[in-house]
């Protein structure tokens, strides 16, 4: 260290000592992330290095500027901040299995505050990742109070040079990142789309760039835009216009409209919407939508009209999670009815996203520009628009009476307002029309026995679920855990041994849903309806609090990252004489439209970006990072492979057109997704298609207004005390 700090004096050669420790430290941090979260650093992560010149000569540029004790204080200070920084984005990923955006700020704390006295085991396995980020400053502060190195203060004039250096170096990286190709998920997209999502971009550009990028975008009210020629995108995927597959063929499978199809489609002329507004963003929307490929009716249309539907979001439900002498319940449902072979759960976690998901086939808001405050996602933002084609209005139109329930304060995540909003009229939660044994988190079984009664006399209904008793962490300081652990290990037997703590903590935490869902078939079939309800059951995210060694001893092997994705959604009914199994790729945004069409109701699948699995055509599951699986290719975003699954021993141009083109597909989906919401789109398209009187649009406004001034109401003094209801933990206590 003396050969290389010992002759630096006050002079245009100081900037290069805050340089270098900048560099350094930079790198040694960005490292550790991809290290922590992909597990290594792969050739698509590397454009990150580009940036890291232009932010150490920033960080060099805000140093310097006094000498002695301050300037000393300044550089550790400076130092301090990015390790806390960085510390703070992997402890948290850690937590909640992502990385923390601008936009989820807000939503992040108040996560922390609910949730807190889960985080306990996290912390403590995250001393020495903590103690890691620590050792630059550390180092520097030994190397200061040893003298062999000094920050002292240099003239201005330097000061500007770096400055207007970084500003120049940062703006050749953004161009240099072009050399890498500038397709959907390329570094370059990543730097530049507002559709981003953190952890892809933070994986490949760095995490300091990306907090700068969607800052910059939060800031200045960057506005989304779509490419015309993504329009296209939809309908050559569906048809699979490259050298993976024969559009052809797809075209002979494609069914010709019937009437109904054609009425259905004549509702919404999109093209004209799109020639008649004067809005350019409604504008671009209808012509959008204009582009889609719709789906018609098929063999299963209406298979199962006049059914009761129960739909059930489970807290972290998993396929592995499913174990015939653990789960027998939830093992003979997974294998009758209609099975999904290739189902996979989009979302790695944050419920409030494969909510929304799920019950509105539309993708929630995940770019840089998603809205925050207290209402960050999706399904609490809805409840201010205008939401038609809520399952709960379809279905109470068609005759059946809608109910809800959470095993949770209705306050969290809006869901009083949001749910409603989707048209469910009878909404029940904690403390509101039910009341549990436990706070955090309460029993899935207890929600049943409370809530059956409520709907099940009704002479047809839609039953909602989101459940709690899966909740991480999957240890004895969780009640849920606690009380099912024992019956676990009993009913695994010797095979018990094979498993870890956490891993049989898991299955205890399931066992919980399983004994709801014991409880739920035996009153069906009690009151003689089991034959004419569908139960669909899927997860909302999988289950992060499950670590890597968890996840794999369920699955009895090593899962790669899409598979950690793969996972179950429950169709059951006894009414069927015999299964039906799909091997069609599909996720959460699916399911809505497989639903209507399999009630016979009708709609227009253009207003969905998910699919009714039933229909032709090239159907896909895609992840939340837009990774995607289907039968052609798997597509990773982390590290842009994409592998061949046809064994027609394609050409790498034919495989990187082929992803090339679905990624194109998949950006525009969500892009589509969220500015629909975020325009009211539903209100404009059916005022402009004449589906709303004017009447009807005034009541819809003032709505819109009083629940806006509601939710700007709610602040956290509202939201449950965390010390007061939930068990949290002293080291937590005067944090939150």
């Amino acid at each position: 260290m003396k050969r290389i700090f010992g002759k630096i004096k006050p002079t245009a050669k100081l900037p290069a000592l805050y340089c270098i420790v900048f560099a350094l430290s930079l790198l040694f941090w960005e490292i550790i992330l991809r290290v922590e979260i992909a597990g290594g650093i792969s050739a698509s992560h590397l454009p990150f290095l580009l940036f890291i010149p232009a932010q150490a000569l920033f960080l060099t540029a805000i140093n310097g500027l006094f000498d002695k004790i301050p300037g000393r204080i300044l550089f550790i200070f400076t130092l301090v901040l990015l390790a806390v920084f960085y510390g703070m984005q992997l402890v948290y990923y850690r937590i909640f299995g992502s990385l923390i955006s601008v936009s989820i700020v807000r939503m992040g704390g108040e996560a922390i505050a609910n949730f807190g006295w889960t985080t306990k085991d996290v912390f403590l396995h995250s001393i020495g990742l903590m103690f890691s980020m620590l050792i630059p400053p550390i180092a520097v502060t030994v190397l200061i109070l040893t003298g062999k190195i000094k920050a002292i203060r240099y003239p201005i004039l330097p000061h500007l040079f770096v400055l207007l250096l970084s500003i120049c170096l940062w703006f050749l990286a953004s161009l240099a990142l072009k050399a890498g190709g500038t397709d959907k998920q390329s570094a370059y997209d990543l730097y530049h789309s507002t559709t981003s999502d953190t952890d892809t971009a933070a994986l490949k550009i760095g995490g300091l760039t990306t907090l700068v990028a969607e800052t910059g975008a939060y800031l200045t009210g960057q506005e989304r835009v779509a490419d015309p020629a993504l329009r296209e995108a939809d309908r050559a995927a569906m048809q699979g216009a490259s050298a993976m597959q024969n559009a052809s063929a797809y075209n002979d499978m494609m069914p010709v409209p019937d009437d109904a199809d054609k009425q259905i489609l004549a509702a919404f002329d999109f093209d004209k919407m799109a020639k008649e507004t004067a809005d350019p963003n409604l504008q671009e929307l209808y012509t959008d939508l204009a582009n889609r490929v719709p789906s018609y009716t098929n063999e299963y249309t209406g298979l199962l009209n006049g059914y009761n539907l129960i739909l059930i979001c489970a807290e972290a439900f998993w396929t592995y999670g499913i174990d015939e002498d653990v789960t027998p319940t939830l093992y003979e449902m997974s294998q009758n009815g209609i099975v999904l072979d290739n189902y996979y759960n989009s979302f790695r976690n944050t419920t409030v996203n494969g909510e929304y998901a799920l019950l509105t086939g539309l993708w929630p808001d995940l770019s840089r520009l998603a809205k925050g405050g207290v209402d960050v996602g999706s399904l609490p933002q809805s409840s201010a628009k205008y939401m038609p084609m809520g399952l709960g209005t379809l279905f109470e139109k068609e005759g059946a009476a809608s109910y809800a329930f959470h095993n949770y304060y209705g306050k969290y995540y809006r869901r009083s307002q949001s749910w409603k909003n989707l048209g469910f009229k009878h909404l029940s939660f904690m403390d509101e029309g039910m009341h549990f044994s436990t706070i955090w988190p309460s029993s899935d079984y207890e929600m049943m026995q409370q809530s059956v009664d409520k709907y099940i006399n009704e002479d047809r209904f839609l039953a909602y679920y989101m459940t709690f008793s899966g909740h991480g962490p999957y240890n004895t300081d969780n009640c849920i855990v606690a009380k099912n652990l024992g019956e676990v290990k009993r009913r695994l037997g010797e095979k018990a041994d094979r498993y870890s703590d956490e891993s049989l903590g898991y299955l205890a935490s399931t066992l919980e849903l399983e004994y709801g869902m014991k409880y739920l078939n035996e009153q069906l079939e009690q009151k003689g309806i089991a034959d004419h309800t569908l139960i669909v059951l899927t997860g909302d995210h999988y289950p992060y609090y499950l670590n890597k060694q968890g996840r794999n001893e369920l699955a009895g092997r090593p899962l790669s990252y899409p598979e950690q994705f793969h996972s179950t959604c429950i169709m059951y009914t006894t009414g069927l004489k015999d299964k039906i199994v799909s091997d069609t790729y599909c996720c959460n945004v699916d399911i809505v439209p497989t639903l209507l069409n399999l009630y016979g109701i009708p709609y227009d699948s253009r207003l969905f970006m998910g699919h009714d699995i039933f229909s032709p055509g090239n159907h896909t599951a895609i992840l939340y990072d837009k990774s995607f699986i289907d039968q052609n290719v798997v597509y990773t975003a982390r590290d842009g492979k994409i592998s061949d699954k046809t064994g027609e021993e394609n050409d790498k141009e034919a495989l990187r057109a082929y992803g090339s083109l679905m990624n194109e597909r998949i950006d525009h989906d969500f892009l589509l997704s969220g500015t629909m919401l975020n325009q009211n789109f539903f209100y404009h398209a059916w005022k402009d298609a004449g589906l709303l009187s004017e009447e009807e649009a005034e009541r819809e406004r003032k709505r819109e207004s009083e629940v806006a001034e509601e939710l700007l109401k709610i602040n956290e003094a509202d939201a449950p005390d965390p010390e007061e209801n939930t068990p949290l933990p002293d080291f937590l206590k005067g944090v939150f």
